[in-house]
């Protein structure tokens, strides 16, 4: 069962945003620095006004188009296309947002933020992805000497180092570029694929109650490839990231080490390049990810153990209310690097619009144990996979590029509860464990709906497993 504390986690640390439909509505809107360019695919108004409609490389279909506002109350949104419309969709499917056409507008209408995607004509390529964020609180004081402020418009920026009790924030219709300068030493002439690699961008070492946030952009695209993480907290306490949008990461986009009670909530990632996860939790604890939007090229949300015992473990995790365009890798769960132990993760309510992981490690929901860590009480529950086109579940133990421990180690307790499949392929369910001393035990399917149908059996699901799985349950409600 998921941990008693786990759930105290997502009481303590989440301080919740509610939009209501009734009321006034008011509508933010930001101007793009004059140096962006805007997209010749879309246009977009919020409440009568115009919204910036901004671009970004994609792996499967770019380039992609983006818009981000601030609201309250109900908000009428109008796109207009510069191609013929003839059917429209709004992602994800579950939020019940239903858009009318008329000639080359599509009108919705909002009555709470959102994270959403527009797809015309039956076709995921090039579509817009539109970030309806919350009324913004609290903005802090440009004047307070604890505060690194960046306005609107573009700012060239190599690293930032925050102290404790600091706020980096990007306001709306800020840009801030990394950068390398000519003087700049990388920390590393080659990595694994021959790159430079250079100091991350944005990093605390030992800092408490730090704090990124906005609703500007993080932009990493004129970085060369693996040159710099985009923010890694290590050692650190009591840290948030909100609000903000991260274009083109050429490597990790929001990473933790060692740290604990860190809140990764409404954030915004669009990358192309490899290497670009999303979120990952590593040897860290108490961590809340929540209302984001991750479509990147390689894992969205990933716990991992990089050292192992006595560093710390990897436990009570929490990360709901996402929605996660899946391009290539694993869409949500334990993946690689696996030293030491993880444990009460939970995945819940969210929604995963689209998954092309081929890889045979990679899936929409995975478990991958490379190292000698035990992964137990991991959930997955209330998951809406809308298209998964190979591998819904995998679960694996096994050796791989990035193992170091001699020794594989265990999965023992993984619920998949109230998972639902649409989409027009029967996706596998892969279940791999590495020998009679290194097990998957104990893995649980309860109330998985493919295409309509329950599957109350292995059978039925077509799950792949070889002679190291033990105790493998399917339930039904």
């Amino acid at each position: 069962m998921q941990s008693l504390k786990a759930l105290a986690l997502v009481i303590s640390m989440s301080a919740a945003v509610v939009a209501s439909g009734a009321g006034e509505t008011v509508v933010v809107t930001y101007p793009a620095p004059q140096s962006e360019k805007a997209s010749e695919d879309y246009q977009v108004e919020a409440g009568n006004k115009s919204v910036f409609v901004y671009t970004a490389p994609a792996l499967q279909g770019g380039p992609v188009s983006f818009a981000y506002f601030d609201f309250s109350g109900t908000a009428t949104v109008v796109v207009t296309s510069r191609q013929k419309i003839e059917s429209v969709k709004v992602l994800p499917t579950s939020y019940g947002i239903v858009p009318t056409i008329d000639g080359d507008k599509v009108s919705l209408t909002l009555t709470k933020p959102a994270n959403l995607t527009v797809e015309l004509n039956g076709s995921c390529d090039r579509p817009l992805h539109l970030f309806a964020n919350p009324p913004e609180a609290d903005r802090p004081d440009p004047a307070d000497k604890n505060v690194i402020y960046f306005g609107p418009g573009v700012h060239e920026v190599a690293t930032l180092r925050p102290k404790s009790g600091q706020t980096v924030y990007l306001a709306g219709g800020a840009i801030l570029r990394a950068k390398i300068p000519p003087d700049e030493k990388p920390t590393q002439e080659k990595n694994w694929r021959g790159n430079k690699v250079y100091a991350t961008l944005l990093e605390t070492r030992g800092a408490k109650r730090v704090q990124v946030r906005g609703r500007g952009i993080l932009d990493l695209g004129a970085l060369p490839q693996h040159a710099r993480t985009a923010m890694w907290f290590e050692g650190s306490q009591g840290i948030l990231v909100e609000g903000i949008v991260i274009r083109d990461a050429p490597n990790w986009a929001v990473a933790m080490y060692d740290s604990k009670h860190i809140v990764v909530r409404n954030v915004k990632q669009i990358c192309a390049r490899e290497n670009s996860d999303g979120v990952d939790i590593c040897n860290s604890q108490d961590v809340l990810v929540e209302d984001c939007f991750l479509r990147n090229n390689d894992d969205e949300v990933c716990v991992k153990t990089l050292s192992h015992w006595p560093a710390r473990e990897s436990r009570n995790i929490v990360v709901r209310r996402c929605v996660v365009w899946n391009d290539r890798a694993r869409g949500l769960g334990i993946t690689s690097e696996t030293r030491a132990n993880i444990s009460q993760v939970l995945f819940k309510d969210c929604d995963i619009i689209h998954d092309f992981a081929s890889a045979s490690d990679c899936a929409a929901l995975a478990v991958i144990v490379c190292d000698s860590g035990t992964m137990s009480d991991i959930r997955f529950e209330d998951i809406r996979v809308e298209d998964c086109r190979n591998t819904l579940v995998d679960c694996w133990i096994g050796p791989d590029m990035w193992s170091r421990d001699e020794a594989q180690g265990h999965i023992k307790g993984v619920t998949f509860k109230d998972i639902t499949v649409t989409g027009k392929s029967m996706p596998a369910i892969k279940l791999s464990g590495c020998d009679d001393r290194h097990l998957i035990e104990d893995v649980r399917f309860e109330n998985l709906r493919v295409q309509g149908s329950l599957m109350r059996d292995a059978a039925t699901a077509r799950v792949e497993t070889n002679a190291y799985v033990r105790g493998l349950v399917f339930g039904v409600p």
